[in-house]
């Protein structure tokens, strides 16, 4: 299947590059994340990212450090576009994106920390095919639809400080919710209505039983038809005359999930509610909070909090420079837990992302993560970690 889905993928560039070459248009559209394309023309983006990463304390401190790497290659292909002069018109547009990775990071077997601190590190991963769908707008972009192989944290529970684990924080508490049940990337349909700048709403159904590694037919439409599903209702009231966002979420997971409490009953239609807010304070501070709530019967995080920020611009001459800083604090369900082990889970992350250049980008971090294998009688881990990233 890798062999195929690889060979696909070099066609698809192939191609692109003969229509890139002979057929671009002059009507232009700028597309969120995308930069301006013009009909038939296609964009790149590709990223290196390396982590590197030592614990002092935690459940073992034995050679307590690890080195991980993550590599992605996106590919954006805009079919076709309305002229307009604002550059707002209808498009459809093909989006391919394609990984690879190696290295488990420190998490498991030296900290082992509940909340997995290093997001970028996905194991030893060949190249995938990990998203490939197709985004088209209707009614002058009154409506957004996606359909094809998505992540649905593209689009959900998003935030502009904390959201990204190649660029921001390294935990993965402060990329996404920990409460929301986020199913692997997977076929999937969504749709935006964004009435306004003020408001939006957007839902999404896509495959619960998702696998990354693979297409995704086989478990979308086979067997059991489980279909997880999100909703969310978003503001930008634009307090303090600053750039914000203001969101409400719900999940629904129709998967039958075990009790946690080793009955041998399982759950359905499980739900779960989460916020995430955005707001920016000054030209060059911003802050945020999550908060995320589900059903502690069959999920181990029954309330969820993350809340930080970051500056822009702290030290003179350096204006592109970052430092942020975030707390998480998870709720463990009561469900199975033994008498040692520790229902309050939490963690703070430090990191100061140093810009070269447009491309290169250097992120020092350290992390302090409280009760190292779930349990009260362990010391507190410091995690000092480092972060390259070339992008181009």
């Amino acid at each position: 299947m890798k062999v195929i889905l690889s060979r696909i993928l070099l066609l698809f560039w192939a191609i692109l590059l003969f229509c890139n070459s002979t057929q671009a248009q002059k009507n232009l559209c700028d597309v969120e994340d995308v930069g301006v394309l013009a009909p038939n023309e296609f964009k790149t983006k590709v990223s290196l990212t390396h982590v590197w990463q030592g614990a002092v304390g935690g459940i073992n401190t034995k050679n307590a450090d690890r080195i991980n790497g993550l590599y992605d290659f996106d590919l954006y292909y805009l079919l076709s576009a309305e002229e307009s002069e604002k550059r707002n018109g209808d498009y459809i547009l093909v989006a391919v994106s394609t990984q690879a990775a190696f290295g488990n990071g420190l998490n498991d077997s030296k900290v082992g920390s509940f909340f997995e601190i290093n997001e970028t590190a996905k194991g030893d991963l060949n190249l995938i095919v990990d998203k490939l769908f197709v985004e088209f707008t209707a009614l002058d972009r009154l409506f957004t639809i996606d359909v094809g192989k998505l992540d649905l944290v593209d689009f959900f529970d998003t935030s502009a400080v904390a959201n990204c684990e190649k660029s921001q924080f390294l935990a993965a508490p402060l990329v996404n919710n920990s409460a929301i049940p986020f199913p692997s990337k997977g076929l999937g349909l969504r749709v935006l209505y964004e009435p306004s700048n003020f408001w939006y709403a957007q839902a999404v159904i896509a495959d619960a039983q998702a696998d990354k590694r693979e297409t995704g037919f086989n478990t979308a439409f086979h067997d059991e038809d489980y279909f997880f599903s999100m909703a969310e209702i978003g503001i930008r009231p634009n307090l303090l005359n600053m750039p914000d966002a203001y969101r409400l979420i719900a999940w629904y997971d129709p998967q039958d999930k075990p009790y946690l409490d080793d009955s041998g009953n399982f759950k359905r239609d499980d739900l779960g509610l989460a916020l995430s807010f955005d707001q920016k304070i000054t030209d060059d501070t911003t802050v945020f909070f999550r908060y995320g709530w589900a059903d502690d019967k069959v999920n181990e995080v029954e309330d969820f909090i993350s809340f930080g920020g970051q500056i822009q611009g702290l030290i003179d001459g350096r204006d592109s420079d970052i430092l942020a800083m975030a707390y998480v604090n998870g709720l463990r369900s009561p469900e199975g837990l033994s008498g040692s082990a520790e229902r309050q889970i939490d963690m703070v992350e430090v990191y100061y992302d140093i810009k070269i250049n447009n491309n290169i980008h250097l992120t020092p971090s350290i992390q302090f993560v409280m009760d190292p294998g779930g349990v009260t009688n362990e010391s507190p881990a410091t995690v000092l970690g480092l972060r390259s990233r070339i992008k181009f």
